[in-house]
């Protein structure tokens, strides 16, 4: 249960449960015990499971790994990894085998289950025959206790909170369905629908960011006791029953599920506070370890639970995209030997085939996600924390930019020597990527000492967010220049606490709301020309508006090489206009769509061969070339000017010879939104009733930032930009 909700996690949760992740020496003798795979004709036969001893050791689990090779430009990637494979670099083979010979062939189905055909959904005799139900408990289940059962639909979960409850298994079939594998297991997944056929309900991308694998509830050869009080035999697995009910709490000896049997798995999972490094193993990136909020809506939850769709949540998650948490049970079996007793399975030709050793495909014979909502509590850095965060992602992100224009140096040197009759042979990019890897290492670790020095020194130094336009008087006669445009605030992150959806308050919001009403010092000066002899006329301001805009932005592919953070993306135009170029799209995208071409220019002239790149940096600038935004505007309804409503030119300019200022308190009250496109102001209705401001976060394939545009128009026409951070933060 969540643990700020009335029902909270027992104390004794601790003293209860054995263990929630098993020891090595458990998984090693159970899963990744080698064994041999029984062909079609010996599936029926009774076979005792294998007897350990307490001695009894395997050897550790093999990993195999994918070179990097510098010399292949390659774009085909594969999320999970895929140990076991007999073609490891081919990762684009049509096979990846799970061979039962390795102490590893189990991982290999489990890190590639996403390719596996799916029957759940589909029209055949087997899904529809094995029934599965998930029940969530306020308590850690216990055989003989009734439990008190709950509805995960109505709570946020958060980090150290805990998902209690059982599963049912129950099969209408008149015969045995056999089966290899049963697991249950805690997912975080991100979903990309497919957005060239509504209907299809398989995502056509998943990336699991979170798994957390509950062995006892998973089938396995042996006993292993959950609570603490449990005392049974680990070597010997018996037909035990619930008392309360009568179901069967063991699978039995046949990996089969037996008609007219119902079966009981219990599951305890606790939220962990962050993801493995191993979700982040190419970059390294501290904030893509966060746990992401759940955001959007699947096709792949619809499917499974109709009624979801009419509650869905207005977060501004893109339609095709979901972030999505749940327990899932999932039964996998092997093609040939289900097709036996059932008849033909059709699957799709374009999946990619997971078989094991003697070429038998593996299957999704049923499985059931019961989704649950999880937001983050905000871990707040101190102000020196922040800080080094954002020096580390300058680094970062200009180190990225310094490799890129270096292979591009280096390509125009070659052209040249090219060119010139000089070339002899070709300019090798691997003494250079050496350098460049050993630049980027000490970039990671670099923190500027003058600049610590500095802020230790002064440390009531104020910064400003700052935007130029030079401000022009067109005429029939020509244009005169009257001078540049600043428009400056302090740098400051503006802190919003994070509200939930009306149905998932269990406490006032009181405390919340003040901070959604903020104030932004803001400073406007016009510098006159230094060549002009008389006073120069100054525009009058007309209107100060303000809106929200909520940026998200993912990725289809690669994973994002770099921390985004409101800096590196914003505050780096102003064109006058009314329509806003500055955005990442300008800033970011596009730039390197201009580096993207000129490699591939240089590329085609000099042939691979001669102008080689590394793998990691192909796949790093495609990722920023091709990431996708969605912008929501949301326009603020109560905008003040030192506390009232701003009336036109009511804002006085203080004139010198050399140029004229002005400074304002700007008011914002965030619960008055409406949407630019399409949205209607609804008085009375406060903006956190309306939707849902999910917390800022940043994963290898999804960001989330928010920030306040304010627009300043002036009586020529003209419109002056800026914008300021703001960080949507989870304190309760």
């Amino acid at each position: 249960m969540p643990s700020d909700q009335k029902t909270a996690i027992p104390a004794s949760l601790e003293a209860t449960l054995g263990t929630i992740l098993p020891s090595y020496s458990m998984f090693t003798s159970t899963l990744g015990k080698k064994v041999t795979v029984p062909t079609a004709e010996e599936i029926n036969r009774t076979t005792d499971p294998p007897i350990y001893t307490s001695t009894e050791m395997s050897q550790s689990s093999g990993v195999s790994s994918i070179s990097n090779d510098l010399n292949t430009v390659s774009l085909g990637s594969s999320v999970t990894t895929v140990s076991g494979s007999s073609n490891p670099n081919e990762e684009n083979s049509s096979f990846i085998v799970a061979d039962e010979n390795t102490d590893y062939w189990k991982e290999t189905i489990l890190d590639n289950v996403h390719h596996l055909p799916n029957l759940t959904l589909q029209s055949h005799k087997i899904p529809e025959a094995i029934n599965i139900e998930i029940h969530y408990t306020k308590d850690v289940c216990e055989v003989g206790k009734k439990p008190e059962l709950i509805d995960p639909s109505i709570y946020e979960y958060k980090q150290g909170d805990s998902l209690n409850g059982y599963i049912l298994i129950k099969s209408e079939s008149d015969i045995p369905i056999p089966y290899e594998m049963f697991y249950l297991v805690f997912e975080g997944n991100y979903m990309v629908a497919n957005y060239k056929n509504e209907s299809d309900i398989v995502p056509a991308k998943d990336v699991r960011f979170l798994e957390m694998f509950d062995f006892s509830g998973s089938s396995n050869a042996g006993n292993i006791n959950r609570l603490k009080s449990d005392d049974g035999n680990p070597y010997v697995c018996g037909d035990p029953k619930d008392p309360l009910d009568g179901t069967s709490l063991r699978f039995g000896k046949k990996r089969i599920i037996t008609p007219g049997r119902t079966y009981k798995r219990f599951f305890t999972f606790k939220i962990p506070d962050r993801l493995l490094d191993s979700e982040c193993d190419e970059h390294g990136l501290s904030k893509h370890l966060e746990l992401p909020p759940t955001m959007g809506l699947s096709r792949w939850e619809v499917a499974h639970y109709p009624a979801r769709k009419t509650d869905r949540i207005k977060d501004f998650c893109p339609v095709f995209d979901s972030m999505s948490y749940g327990v899932t049970a999932r039964y996998i079996g092997r093609k040939s030997i289900c097709e036996t007793s059932f008849g033909k399975i059709d699957v799709p030709l374009e999946n990619k085939k997971l078989v094991n050793s003697n070429g038998d495909e593996y299957i999704i014979l049923k499985e059931l996600t019961n989704h649950f909502r999880v937001v983050q509590k905000t871990t707040i850095p101190t102000d020196s924390e922040r800080l080094m965060k954002l020096l580390e992602n300058k680094l970062m992100y200009n180190n990225l930019i310094s490799r890129i224009k270096e292979k591009i140096d280096m390509g125009k040197q070659l052209i040249e020597s090219i060119e010139n009759n000089e070339f002899t042979s070709s300019i090798d990019l691997g003494q250079q990527l050496t350098r460049t890897e050993i630049e980027m290492a000490k970039c990671k670790q670099l923190y500027r000492p003058d600049s610590v020095r500095d802020a230790k020194a002064n440390p009531n130094k104020v910064e400003y967010y700052e935007t130029f336009l030079p401000l022009v008087k067109k005429s029939l006669t020509g244009n005169k220049e009257l001078g540049t445009l600043k428009i400056s605030t302090p740098k400051k992150e503006y802190c919003v606490c994070y509200i939930p959806p009306p149905r998932f308050r269990s406490e006032s919001i009181d405390e919340l709301t003040p901070s959604w009403n903020l104030e932004i010092p803001l400073d406007l000066s016009i510098q006159f020309p230094s060549l002009v002899s008389k006073t120069t006329s100054v525009p009058t301001i007309k209107s100060v508006t303000a809106e929200l805009v909520v940026l998200t932005i993912s990725t289809r592919k690669f994973p994002i090489p770099i921390e985004l953070n409101h800096d590196l993306v914003f505050n780096k135009q102003n064109s006058g206009s009314m329509t806003d170029g500055d955005n990442i799209e300008t800033n970011i995208i596009k730039p390197f769509r201009k580096y993207s071409s000129d490699l591939y220019g240089m590329t085609q002239k000099l042939g691979v061969e001669n102008y080689k790149m590394e793998r990691r940096l192909v796949r790093d600038i495609k990722c920023i070339c091709d990431l996708k935004t969605r912008v929501s505007d949301l326009i603020v309804e109560d905008v003040k000017v030192n506390g009232v409503a701003y009336k036109k030119d009511s804002l006085p300019w203080s004139i010198d010879d050399s140029g004229a200022s002005t400074s304002f308190k700007l008011g914002i009250n965030l619960e008055n939104l409406t949407e630019k496109k399409g949205g209607k102001s609804q008085k009375g209705v406060k903006s956190y009733d309306k939707f849902t401001l999910v917390p800022d976060f940043q994963t290898c394939f999804m960001t989330r930032m928010y920030h306040i545009k304010v627009l300043v128009q002036l009586s020529n026409g003209v419109y002056a930009h800026i914008k300021v951070p703001v960080r949507i933060q989870k304190i309760m």
